[in-house]
């Protein structure tokens, strides 16, 4: 199920308190496809009354007329009622605006990748603890419920193989492939493997869209794991689509299917049993995502996604990379 169509789940199980909380004034920054997302799901959350969209094409004067608020171009007009914003915008302008918004005293949950280059990752850390404020990285796959089922296996993983795709071609403001697809994988790995890379080799190769439109990495891990990573626009040579996650233990292996939302698991004997399928849970990823955003301004505890992580994503990201785009680096 995609995001969008995932959106029409019930607002009766978008909150994880049993009483409604108190609505939080937010505003999307952004409002592209995925900004039009965050728009739609924070006018249904309980926690959350949407205030304003900010976007500098007047055609999003349109999208606030059907949400019934305002359209600003920028943020300098952005009201002060607001307290937390989502930041969509392409990801040159993540630390300019992202910067302005933590000195302003916001709550920011920011789309991946945190930034562009590891020093602005780390100003931006370095802003949301001076001005204490939450600064969430949008790593969606975090909420899916393939991988809420069955995160702590990857620690247990002696193999894990990750395939990720898109049938689009890239967006005109992607960096590459890499960034914008592996990245997801590097996460969840990263999330949940208590080890460091000890070893690291990649390939990769433009098709004409961006300097990586197609990578390959091998990673090994100071526990011993050994990971497999492919990221590709459309099916490029590799012949395959999709959205998935292959983690192999002692005691069998598991599959995380991001699209469909699902994990199963197959024995060490090779049995199938139904009984192993794990189905669906009943949210969406993005709900649940601007759920845990607003929990975390509500409460003032760290968010789920945290820019230590954005910027421990960014930093293998890079590696990868640099290694494919200078293989004697």
């Amino acid at each position: 199920m995609g995001v969008d169509a995932a959106l029409n789940v019930s607002s009766t199980q978008t909150s994880s308190s049993t009483t409604a909380p108190v609505p939080i004034r937010t505003a999307v920054i952004g409002v592209g496809y995925f900004g039009s997302l965050h728009a739609q799901c924070y006018s249904r959350l309980p926690g959350s009354t949407l205030a304003a969209l900010i976007d500098p094409e007047p055609a999003t004067q349109t999208l606030a007329n059907q949400f019934g608020v305002a359209w600003y171009p920028s943020i300098d007009a952005l009201p002060a009622s607001v307290t937390a914003v989502s930041v969509a915008t392409p990801v040159e302008t993540h630390y300019g605006l992202t910067r302005a918004l933590l000195e302003r005293g916001l709550d920011v949950l920011l789309e991946k990748p945190i930034a562009e280059t590891m020093q602005q990752a780390a100003h931006l850390r370095a802003l949301a603890q001076t001005h204490g404020r939450i600064l969430q990285i949008g790593h969606i796959e975090r909420f899916n419920p393939a991988f809420s089922a069955a995160a702590g296996v990857l620690r247990a993983a002696y193999c894990i193989r990750a395939h990720r795709s898109s049938e689009r071609q890239p967006r005109s403001t992607a960096m590459d492939v890499v960034v914008d697809l592996m990245i997801h994988d590097l996460d969840l790995i990263l999330s949940q493997c208590e080890a460091h890379v000890v070893e690291l080799r990649a390939q990769g190769r433009s098709h004409g869209y961006t300097d990586i439109d197609e990578a390959h990495a091998q990673l090994v891990l100071s526990n011993g794991c050994r990971i497999g990573l492919t990221a590709c626009w459309g099916i490029a040579s590799s012949g395959a689509t999709g959205r998935h996650m292959v983690v192999e233990l002692a005691d069998g292996v598991w599959t995380l299917d991001f699209r469909q939302r699902q994990t199963w698991r197959c024995a060490s004997d090779g049995s199938t049993d139904i009984e192993n399928v794990v189905p669906p849970l009943p949210q969406d990823e993005l709900t649940a995502q601007l759920s845990a955003f607003l929990d975390a301004a509500r409460t003032r505890s760290p968010p789920r996604v945290t820019s230590e992580d954005g910027h421990a994503a960014l930093a293998l990201a890079h590696r990868i990379r640099q290694r494919i785009l200078d293989p004697c680096s």
